[in-house]
């Protein structure tokens, strides 16, 4: 984005959301920061902040054309009283808006969970007058390139490394606010949607592949039984999820809607057991 095009309505709205983020990222601590002393830290940081964000707010409407009358019934002022009080306020504005709001995508992107704006590039930008759209991209092709992604696509390197990366396929642990320790999750290096698009040596090696790894997650895991599908529907590129059912949850297809999740640490310690089965394996063959 060229920085000469954004209208006085986009300033307005970086100003606006980076006040929301800030304010979003204090108390997203706050919910699980040590008591002592945050009901002193939280009353003070509402006091200064609710009313910056009340005026970025008022900025907002005003900047994208909207009269004190409108200003009056967001408020619930009134039209001159919304004027007497917001009237002098200086709309803020960012010194360097391209930078801001590229900030603002990867913050929102990098916090996002599976809400339905994970599935824009640029989650804020997009908002812009001066926004310029950017081509489509797939969330595990750009993963490897390191683009920030939302969490539910993982990152280029999973929890414990991967346990293979052979050229056609890479096997790691899948993003673990979503996933059970010992999910794994196999991604073709190449780009192609479903098991139709499969070529030869793919289709030769994948039915190879996930018999490999079932054992070895179930063992680490002691799931009864370890869940194996494939469906698309997060990212347009080929990839399958090895997941186990483990401790006390619905089995059978209920259990793939809600599986759990696992800290990094337990997903790190549960594929140093996986790989310590596959080496077991391997030297029993």
């Amino acid at each position: 984005m060229d920085p000469t095009s954004f209208s006085g309505a986009d300033l307005a709205r970086l100003s606006m959301s980076e006040r929301l983020r800030d304010l979003s990222e204090a108390l997203r601590v706050a919910v699980a920061a040590e008591d002592e002393g945050l009901a002193r830290r939280l009353w003070a940081l509402l006091n200064t902040e609710i009313p910056a964000v009340r005026e970025s707010i008022v900025a907002h409407v005003r900047e994208r054309g909207g009269s004190w009358d409108e200003v009056g019934a967001v408020t619930g002022l009134g039209a001159d009283d919304a004027r007497e009080r917001f009237g002098a306020v200086e709309p803020a504005r960012t010194p360097d808006p391209v930078a801001s709001a590229a900030a603002l995508d990867e913050w929102y992107t990098r916090h996002a969970g599976l809400e339905p704006l994970t599935a824009f590039r640029d989650p804020f930008s997009r908002l812009l007058e001066a926004f310029t759209p950017s081509e489509p991209h797939c969330h595990i092709c750009v993963k490897y390139e390191g683009t920030t992604l939302p969490a539910h696509a993982g990152y280029p390197t999973p929890p414990g490394g991967h346990l293979l990366d052979d050229g056609v396929w890479r096997v790691g642990h899948g993003p673990t606010p979503f996933w059970p320790a010992g999910t794994l999750l196999i991604e073709s290096h190449r780009h192609f949607l479903d098991w139709s698009d499969l070529d030869d040596e793919e289709s030769r090696s994948i039915g190879r592949l996930i018999r490999r790894f079932v054992g070895p997650v179930r063992e680490a895991t002691g799931a009864p039984r370890v869940h194996v599908f494939s469906c698309m529907e997060g990212a347009p590129h080929f990839h399958v999820w090895l997941v186990p059912r483990i401790g006390e949850v619905p089995s059978g297809r209920t259990f793939i809607g809600n599986p759990g999740y696992c800290s990094v640490s337990e997903a790190e310690s549960v594929v140093a057991k996986i790989r310590a089965a596959l080496e077991l394996a391997e030297e029993g063959r």
